[in-house]
């Protein structure tokens, strides 16, 4: 509400003039002012002044918003770009990742199914010869 307050008081404010100081002089001394006064004429000086000042201020202004707007840009273009390599990046790895682990995987299946077989083939000798044992056993005895 403050800011408020000094918004409307700027907006209302009208810059200082020779007249305008003329005028507050005769009404605050009671005494007549020729336009000539050589306190007008410092007044009229402090007016060009200000003046130039103003002019300065909003050329000052206008460069450094376009500066800002500019370069505002720029500058989150850049960031937006690094934000998409980056989230590129991990997805990727998280892609490769994933398929590194799946052929990792695949890899394992087949040696364990490979490890599988060789402890079926030797489970199927074992037992044959278990087999032939207990047969010749079984002949022999009965001879």
């Amino acid at each position: 509400m403050d800011n408020q307050s000094e918004m409307k008081k700027q907006e209302a404010h009208v810059p200082l003039t020779a007249e305008m100081v003329r005028q507050q002089l005769i009404h605050k001394h009671n005494q007549p002012l020729s336009e000539n006064d050589p306190i007008l004429m410092v007044a009229s000086m402090f007016e060009l002044f200000l003046t130039e000042y103003d002019a300065v201020l909003q050329t000052h202004q206008s460069a450094i918003e376009k500066f800002m707007t500019s370069n505002s840009q720029f500058y989150a273009d850049k960031v937006q770009q690094s934000t998409d390599e980056l989230l590129n990046r991990a997805l990727q790895g998280t892609i490769s990742n994933n398929m590194d682990a799946m052929n990792n995987c695949q890899k394992s299946m087949g040696e364990f199914s490979s490890v599988n077989r060789t402890y079926a083939i030797v489970s199927v000798i074992s037992c044959t010869i278990t087999i032939c044992l207990f047969l010749s056993w079984f002949f022999m005895r009965g001879q």
